[in-house]
């Protein structure tokens, strides 16, 4: 695993988790039991902890990085789709942040969130359960509509087997 120690802290990773050999996880970052760093995500606990919950996904190409003196906290069952950018923000448990979607310092996506992709979610924005924000600026769309909260629990689900498959089969050829 590409794990770096930085300024004496070191990334703590579950034996359950999955982290591809293709990213990087630097200092004060803990991952959950059945999360998946995916590759090319860089992960970068140099100027504050970023603590990544259970059966979460970070998908391709993410980055999260931390301001000095602040953190980063990502709970169970989220998905980072590819190429998002998270900075110093808090994520609650069931949310999704789509594809290429900015989360600027500040930003709290409370339980249920769907962040459309492509958003720019401005500092210190709120975002309330169970709402949908698109945008850029992004603003809140609407609630998220059944079939939407349905099709994020499906996505969470097959980001944990997947994550699963990861640690017992993949193989460097």
């Amino acid at each position: 695993m590409p794990l770096y120690e930085f300024d004496g802290k070191r990334p703590v990773i579950s034996a359950d988790a999955f982290v591809h050999p293709e990213a990087v996880v630097i200092g004060d970052v803990h991952v959950g039991a059945d999360s998946m760093i995916a590759p090319g995500a860089v992960i970068r606990g140099d100027f504050g902890p970023i603590t990544i919950g259970e059966g979460t996904s970070i998908q391709d190409g993410a980055t999260i990085h931390v301001t000095p003196g602040d953190r980063v906290l990502i709970g169970n069952n989220i998905i980072v789709a590819h190429n998002v950018s998270l900075h110093d923000v808090t994520i609650a448990q069931r949310c999704i942040v789509g594809i290429g979607a900015v989360l600027l310092q500040g930003v709290v996506c409370e339980e249920g969130v769907v962040v459309a992709a492509g958003s720019v979610v401005s500092q210190g924005m709120r975002i309330p359960a169970g709402k949908l924000v698109a945008g850029n600026p992004a603003r809140i769309i609407k609630d998220v509509p059944p079939e939407i909260a349905a099709y994020v629990e499906e996505g969470i689900e097959e980001y944990r087997k997947l994550t699963r498959l990861y640690r017992l089969t993949m193989k460097k050829l």
